[in-house]
């Protein structure tokens, strides 16, 4: 019995083990990541109910086609010989009847429309009225334009270029507001000066500084943190900078602790196939197609040496037709969302407070119970030995200390309203939430009128407390919904990430300002003020709105 228990352990820690070397590969050949790719596009075939990657463009990509599937069909479009005229058909039509509010919105749809060969008029015009329209992004999306033929009369390719260099950041990166270079953009703007980095002096000098920043601030599990938190987009960017300039993913810049940038993507590869926006996190569509994007990225490079952005371009990898969908498991069996829900509407509630009801009590007489009824069983069955007795003690000791040593509240009770009582006062802090940038954009009834979720609050603080701490305060006693991924804010008052596009998602600002950290870390000062705002173009749409 014992060689069997034994044996059972020592397989355990064996699969265990597999499973985490498994996890933390070094990846390193198109051999080891096209599997990956493979369970992505296994994974959207299953979803969408699609036979093979053929029916998956005519079928769902088709149908959304403006809206949420340019990536994928940019990416597509680098492999087999897909025929994707259903899909650009959709996405002219689109574009032709609906305002398309965001520049980079609009260079996203032209770009995925030359990645479908639909290069003329239409490319032409979007370049014409989007270039340089809305800061950064937008100078960095038409030089994509550019690179590939389309014209604009108010810049060439060369005073782009020059626009974006002037841009850099002392510390070798690029960013939308700031004066300290941000990971992605830096990737992102790598990504369009890659096709002159052997024509211009001036461009490679740029961008081996930037390369050093994105060496620099790579972590030592291979991947990136953007705004304070780990996540595989960062590092999606990042390898299709470096797969855009012939860099493989080996290059001693680029891999730390035995770790590189493929590492720190499919760290967040969930069972299913799909990724996670946050280590342990749920399925995320904006993870898993960067993943995707940048995957097929890199596996572009090294079997064609051809840019992911360069259209028309032929590849010599091909596409298996159909995939076999292999059997998947739901996210929830095998990646548990850290999420804590607030279930209220959009109006800032302040119900009265409710009794609350005391379950400790109660479990401590169960337990008692449990362990009198076990004794008596022991009697029962005169199995009398002392140690038994003292075994169901120790046991029932073990629960009353776990009941005593814990607070289980409903939702109901926990986010009752009222204020928190705090001892060791240090000051007074102020915090706003406010989604401006997206008033009017729809008929959501989660958007109040005058973008307010919380008006100015003001909140006591004591030594340690930090953003987060009056975030999730400010949520208690005003009955806010948060989703909280960790210690991520994946969305408040039922507004989420990438709601409004790639781009959206919530930012802090304390004193006007944005930190580099994470909420959790950002340590508050007395007189500090914080805003909560949601962004459409990673904080460049607020400068006139915070």
């Amino acid at each position: 019995m014992k060689k069997r228990i034994i044996s059972f352990i020592t397989a355990i820690v064996t699969a265990a083990f597999a499973l985490s070397f498994a996890a933390f590969a070094d990846f390193k050949s198109p051999a080891e990541v096209q599997p990956i790719i493979d369970e992505i596009t296994a994974f959207e075939l299953k979803k969408n109910g699609a036979s093979d990657i053929q029916d998956w463009i005519n079928g769902n990509l088709t149908q959304n086609a403006g809206k949420s599937s340019e990536w994928y069909a940019i990416t597509l479009s680098k492999y087999g010989n897909y025929d994707l005229s259903d899909y650009a058909d959709a996405l002219e039509n689109y574009i032709a009847e609906n305002k398309i509010s965001s520049s980079t919105s609009r260079m996203k749809c032209a770009i995925a429309l030359l990645a479908a060969g639909r290069s003329g008029k239409l490319t032409d015009e979007i370049a014409e009225n989007s270039v340089g329209e809305q800061g950064i992004m937008s100078l960095i999306y038409g030089l994509h334009l550019l690179n590939n033929s389309c014209s604009c009369s108010r810049y060439t390719t060369d005073t782009l270029t020059s626009e974006l260099l002037s841009m850099q950041f002392d510390d070798g990166g690029w960013a939308i507001m700031g004066q300290y270079g941000d990971i992605d953009v830096t990737a992102m703007t790598v990504q369009a000066l890659a096709p002159q980095y052997e024509k211009s002096e001036t461009v490679r000098n740029a961008v081996d500084r930037a390369l050093m920043f994105m060496s620099e601030k790579q972590q030592e599990d291979g991947g990136y943190i953007s705004f304070g938190t780990a996540n595989p987009e960062s590092a999606a960017q990042v390898l299709i900078a470096l797969s855009s300039l012939g860099i493989d993913v080996t290059d001693t810049r680029f891999v730390k602790n035995g770790k590189n940038i493929i590492d720190g993507i499919v760290k967040y590869k969930l069972a299913d196939g799909s990724f996670s926006h946050t280590y342990g996190g749920d399925s995320n569509d904006t993870a898993t197609v960067q993943a995707y994007l940048s995957l097929s990225s890199y596996i572009l490079m090294k079997e064609t040496g051809a840019r992911m952005y360069e259209f028309p371009a032929e590849s010599s990898v091909t596409q298996p037709e159909s995939v076999d969908t292999p059997e998947i498991t739901t996210v929830a069996e095998t990646a548990p969302a850290t999420e804590q829900t607030i279930q209220t509407g959009n109006e800032t509630v302040s119900p009265a407070p409710e009794a609350k009801s005391d379950y400790k009590p109660v479990a401590y007489c169960i337990i008692a119970g449990v362990a009198v009824t076990g004794c008596i069983v022991l009697l029962i069955l005169k199995k009398r030995r002392l140690s038994n007795f003292v075994a169901v003690i120790i046991i029932a000791g073990a629960a009353v200390a776990f009941i005593f040593f814990t607070d289980f509240r409903s939702s109901d009770d926990y986010y009752r309203g009222g204020s928190l009582v705090k001892e060791n006062i240090i000051g007074k802090v102020t915090m706003t939430i406010r989604c401006d940038t997206i008033v009017g954009k729809d008929s959501s009834p989660y958007i109040p009128a005058d973008g307010i979720i919380l008006d100015t609050t003001e909140f006591d603080i004591e030594s340690g407390e930090t953003v987060y701490d009056i975030l999730t305060e400010a949520a208690r006693t005003n009955n806010i919904q948060l989703q909280v991924n960790g210690d991520y804010i994946a969305g408040i008052a039922y507004l989420y990430e990438y709601d409004y596009g790639d781009l959206s998602g919530w930012i802090y600002h304390v004193n006007g300002d944005t930190p580099f950290v994470m909420c959790s870390d950002y340590k508050l000062s007395d007189g500090d003020v914080i805003e909560w705002l949601y962004t459409c173009e990673l904080g460049n749409d607020l400068k006139t709105n915070s």
